[in-house]
């Protein structure tokens, strides 16, 4: 798996945690960030917001804005 797919127009279809994560409502349907991660994110001994300090781009993925963001 890919730690971040920001080169791609669109994650890999078979990242089963990031689209899993998407299905739950974690992370918004354009997210291209792996699965992996997000999923840790979210299931860490202190879950966050995936799209919280990620560094991909936002134009491409449509991710939630963060408080650097404002």
């Amino acid at each position: 798996m890919k730690p971040h797919y920001f080169h791609q127009e669109k994650a890999d279809e078979d990242d089963y945690f990031l689209q899993l994560s998407i299905d739950h409502g974690y992370v918004p349907e354009g997210c291209l960030m792996g699965g992996s991660m997000v999923w840790t994110k979210c299931h860490s001994r202190s879950p966050m917001d995936p799209c919280e300090g990620c560094d991909g781009p936002r134009e491409k993925c449509h991710g939630r804005i963060t408080e650097e963001d404002m």
